[in-house]
């Protein structure tokens, strides 16, 4: 725009000048017109001055009849005046009086005629000046007035330029600029502003069309609801049901419209109920429970209810929303299976004591079998007489002792599962109680190849446990992990304090390992992980459930991280309350 204007005002002081110039040729051409005029004019008086010189002379030689006179006057005063080039003096007759003609006169004389009278005789004059001196002043005046109109432009064209540039423009110039400068920021932030704008009514349409899908979206979503919604009032009354109300509860839209949740009552449902569920829906919480709902036909079937209040931006309650999910069928399912549990338990009851009793009854005639082959085998009253009788007699004794110890796991199982298995609690040295269980497991470790090693110093903290039974589990842990270690493999224990303040045991071998199903089966009861009549290792399958019991009566954990041949590892895990503390035992003694 700077750049137009610039070129504009060159071209605007160019039409100024271009006008100015017209103007000033115009006044030259007047006043050299003018003056002209006004020089001629004035020669042409001199001339009608010297005519009227002339003729009165003619007149009056002629009036003498002196002709010789008037032609000698006449040439006298033609050769002084040089600026006369033509004089001619005619009488009526037509006969020349007088004539004079300058040969070195190339210029258009300047020429006046007129006549006199005397005595009835007229008498013409011709008279011509040179017109070089005219011609030579009008010359320089035409010089003159061009040099002057040429300064005149000139002058008044600086004068212009300094007005209308220096003066008038420049500062219109900047303000322009100035304002050109505020235009365009203003353009540029009414652009920006209009590109805001744009954006933010883009978003709003943006926003505004998800809007009205996610409103489309849960109408549907409540209309195709397969859980029966409907909206009442603060006062109950209902103001739209979605089509799964019709088909749960029999009832039509214009039937339900208008009407209060009552007619769904089931006379079975207490009154205390739906008074609580109305004082805590009415104070703005949320209200679930499970109800039974009459249909229509007065059928009724079971429902989970969920009431909640809908509020308005301020938080007042406006409406409430009750959503009704037909659990029928999943309440009898829940029935088939309490009654399914109970049967289960009554079996399992009826095995428990089945099976104490039937390990009762066997225990009796085993002690005797095994008595009697302990008896045999010392030779207290005497030699058997035949060394096979002692070879059999050996294998009576291990044989029984075996089914005892099987008898005993399963009426200590029978005894942890129906809860008559009581703890004699004692303050227990863990390291007297590991070192006592690998002594007795030695020689079966040596038979096996297996280097048992114990980590378990005295340092650690007496438990309050049942001396017996921490024992047993140690004796359970210790005699599978040599049962499932080949020979040339190792078992580690060791016991530290845990973060929490309890104890941690781990006794881990190198045996075949179990992969998760092998775990899973491994602590089920009677569970075998190889069940084949032809497995490599003896057991009943009773040994880690029993040990899970009895460290579980302790308020203990244990679990069992395994891999196929990689080994096992057992960890127990004993609450802190029964660590105790050195500072503890000494303050009780």
């Amino acid at each position: 725009m700077g750049r137009t204007f610039r070129y504009g005002r060159w071209v605007l002081l160019f039409v100024i000048v271009l006008i100015l110039s017209l103007f000033t040729s115009i006044a030259s051409l007047l006043v050299h017109t003018q003056l002209r005029n006004q020089l001629i004019a004035g020669e042409t008086r001199k001339m009608e001055v010297e005519a009227a010189l002339i003729g009165g002379i003619l007149t009056d030689t002629m009036l003498r009849n002196d002709y010789v006179e008037g032609q000698h006057l006449l040439d006298d005063w033609v050769s002084d005046r040089q600026d006369v080039v033509v004089l001619d003096v005619t009488l009526d007759n037509g006969r020349t009086f007088f004539s004079f003609r300058r040969a070195d006169n190339a210029e258009t004389p300047l020429t006046l005629k007129q006549t006199f009278q005397y005595r009835n005789r007229v008498l013409s004059l011709t008279l011509c000046h040179d017109a070089t001196e005219l011609h030579d002043a009008l010359a320089a005046l035409r010089r003159s007035l061009f040099l002057l109109g040429l300064s005149l432009i000139g002058v008044t064209t600086l004068t212009l330029w300094y007005v209308l540039f220096r003066w008038m423009v420049r500062p219109m110039e900047e303000e322009i600029t100035a304002r050109t400068r505020d235009l365009n920021a203003a353009r540029d932030s009414l652009e920006e502003k209009v590109a805001e704008r744009t954006a933010a009514l883009k978003k709003e349409v943006e926003i505004r069309r998800q809007t009205e899908a996610e409103l489309r979206k849960l109408g549907m979503a409540v209309e195709q609801n397969p859980v029966t919604i409907f909206i009442t009032d603060l006062a109950g009354r209902i103001e739209y049901v979605n089509p799964r109300f019709e088909l749960m509860t029999g009832y039509a839209r214009t039937e339900a419209l208008g009407q209060t949740p009552r007619l769904l009552k089931s006379p079975e449902t207490p009154q205390i109920v739906h008074e609580t569920m109305w004082a805590t829906v009415l104070a703005g919480r949320d209200w679930r429970g499970e109800l039974k709902v009459r249909r229509k036909d007065g059928q009724e079937f079971w429902a989970h209810v969920s009431i909640s209040p809908i509020k308005d931006p301020d938080g007042t309650i406006t409406h409430f929303v009750a959503m009704h999910e037909d659990i029928t069928e999943r309440k009898q399912a829940e029935a088939s299976m309490e009654e399914s549990r109970h049967a289960a338990e009554l079996a399992n009851k009826a095995k428990t004591e089945l099976l104490a009793n039937m390990s009762h009854e066997l225990r009796t005639p085993l002690n005797a079998i095994i008595g009697f082959s302990q008896t045999m085998r010392d030779g207290l009253f005497g030699p058997l007489g035949n060394d096979k009788y002692g070879e059999y007699v050996d294998h009576i004794h291990a044989s029984g002792s075996h089914l005892l110890d099987l008898i005993n796991d399963i009426l200590d199982v029978a005894a942890v599962e129906s809860g008559r298995l009581t703890l004699n609690e004692e303050e227990v040295d863990l390291a007297d109680v590991q070192q006592s269980a690998i002594e007795f497991l030695a020689s079966q470790a040596r038979e096996a190849g297996v280097t048992l090693a114990n980590a378990i110093g005295s340092d650690l903290p007496r438990l309050l446990a049942d001396h017996r039974r921490l024992r047993q589990i140690l004796l359970n842990v210790l005699s599978n992990a040599i049962k499932f270690t080949p020979q040339g493999g190792r078992i580690d224990s060791a016991a530290r304090r845990d973060d929490d303040g309890g104890l941690v045991i781990t006794v881990r071998d190198t045996g075949i390992g179990m992969d998760e199903q092998g775990l899973i089966t491994a602590m089920t009861k009677f569970g075998q992980v190889d069940s084949s009549l032809a497995r490599k290792h003896e057991g009943t399958g009773l040994g880690l459930p029993l040990t899970k019991g009895l460290v579980e009566l302790h308020d203990g954990r244990l679990h069992l991280t395994s891999a196929p041949n990689e080994g096992t590892t057992v960890t127990i895990r004993l609450p802190p309350w029964r660590v105790l503390d050195p500072e503890t035992v000494d303050a009780d003694i």
